[in-house]
């Protein structure tokens, strides 16, 4: 993991990239027990180009530069770890990315999505993983329930999250 962190702060230095944090199940890590996982979710501000369109070409070409041309399950192999680039395109994820936190991962600082912010895109995704993380988070109490109300009433989760919260045991 510490190449791929290295990679992915090298684009950054660069300016491929105007910033990124890491989401999904690894940034869970750092408020949760591990799960299996098979990719590294990298949400990235990028520049858009005319039009709004927002193109990945530059950042696969710098990547490419330095070795790094195969694709596996969905994401580019960075140091054996799938990584997909996700630019944060939604209010919520804009926000997740402007307010992430700064971690260690075998000495790189990496910047992470808070607990809050991952509990927030688990109920706007929605999937059975992220409902079964989303529980997870509530029942460890990692979070700062102030924080995440205020998160999920602002992006318009709450009555998502209530018919949710019903679904699972808490």
């Amino acid at each position: 993991m510490k190449r791929t962190i290295q990679a992915i702060n090298k684009l950054k230095e660069k300016g491929v990239i105007k910033d990124y944090a890491i989401g999904g199940a690894v940034a869970s890590f750092f408020y949760l027990e591990a799960a299996l996982t098979e990719d590294l979710d990298v949400f990235i501000n990028i520049e858009s180009h005319e039009g709004g369109i927002i193109t990945l070409s530059s950042l696969f070409g710098s990547l490419a530069e330095e070795g790094y041309k195969e694709f596996k399950k969905g994401g580019l192999v960075i140091d054996g770890w799938p990584v997909q680039f996700l630019p944060a395109t939604t209010s919520l994820e804009k926000e997740a990315l402007e307010k992430a936190r700064i971690e260690v991962i075998e000495g790189q600082a990496v910047r992470v999505f808070s607990a809050e912010y991952l509990m927030a895109i688990c109920i706007h995704v929605g999937r059975p993983k992220d409902k079964i993380r989303l529980e997870q988070f509530i029942k460890e109490k990692c979070y700062e329930e102030a924080v995440f109300a205020d998160i999920i009433s602002r992006h318009n989760l709450t009555v998502k999250y209530e018919k949710i919260k019903k679904l699972i045991e808490v």
